[in-house]
């Protein structure tokens, strides 16, 4: 019995150890008077390319949660009785006109351990890791990335029963690697290539696009991306993965993980440090 006690009196102190550093920690953190420059990547995102002259309409900002855009989605598709290929291509306009091109990163003080995990991490350098891959957060957004718009074209489709996947593109460049990211939706037996980020122009309805590109295709490569020409493109440059899937989720896991860390460890420590106290009495009695 006694060491069962003592048991429960080094977990009362250490729990309240951890209440103490992770509530000064995130007080810390959330406070703008100090300085937290140093956590601030120094390169932005792997994805974070130029968009000239890109479509832009500052009138559907009143899209700025994932529940507003779908209703407004499902919404137009019935009032202008819009067919699946159709109600893909409206999705695609869409996001063209909702968002513009920046990446859209969380914040210091909504999850510093994020900020901590990043710094620690081989990619320290950049945003990999602290762009929002938050649907809802990034619709409180007028700016994207092609990754984070991906994510909510991918949920447009989920909504309307079409199936997707991702496109990734990895291409050798000078000066820089092409990395970007776009969407596929399937219409019976054909996918029918998306991407509202960087906003290509391209024939709708035309199902070629999409073999074409995996077969790396420089020809329409540089039709679609002029400003990114390349001379050839390795085989598996361009590819596709996560059919029906979220391409991000163990992204997402990791995001909403030390949300938890940096918003309520200090909180679940406490209590645990209470409970640890109240057991003790109890057990003394």
């Amino acid at each position: 019995m006694k060491k069962f006690d003592h048991f429960l009196v080094l977990l009362s102190q250490l729990s309240f150890y951890l209440f103490c550093i992770f509530f000064i920690v995130t007080i810390f953190f959330k406070l703008n008077f100090f300085n937290h420059e140093w956590l601030i990547p120094s390169s932005p995102s792997n994805y974070a390319t130029q968009v000239k002259e890109e479509q832009y309409n500052p009138d559907l900002l009143f899209i700025n949660s994932l529940p507003k855009l779908e209703k407004y989605f499902l919404h137009e598709i019935e009032k202008q009785g819009l067919t699946q290929i159709e109600a893909i291509y409206f999705a695609d306009q869409l996001l063209r006109d909702r968002f513009y091109h920046k990446d859209r990163v969380i914040s210091i003080a909504d999850n510093w351990s994020l900020y901590l995990f990043n710094f620690i991490s081989k990619y320290r350098n950049n945003t990999l890791y602290i762009s929002s891959l938050d649907p809802s957060d990034i619709l409180k957004s007028e700016y994207a990335l092609c990754n984070q718009q991906a994510l909510i074209f991918q949920q447009l489709m989920r909504i309307i029963g079409t199936e997707y996947q991702s496109v990734l593109f990895t291409i050798p460049r000078n000066p820089n690697v092409f990395g970007h990211f776009a969407s596929a939706a399937r219409v019976g037996e054909s996918w029918f290539f998306v991407d509202t980020n960087l906003e290509p122009s391209y024939q709708q309805k035309d199902a070629s696009i999409l073999p074409r590109l995996l077969d790396g295709d420089e020809k329409l490569f540089n039709t679609l991306y002029s400003e990114y020409a390349v001379t050839k493109i390795p085989a598996g440059a361009i590819s596709v993965s996560s059919l029906n899937q979220n391409p991000a989720f163990y992204g997402a896991l990791l995001q909403k993980t030390t949300y938890i860390v940096s918003n309520y460890f200090w909180l679940m420590a406490l209590f645990f440090y209470i409970a640890c106290r109240l057991f003790t009495k109890k057990v003394n009695v």
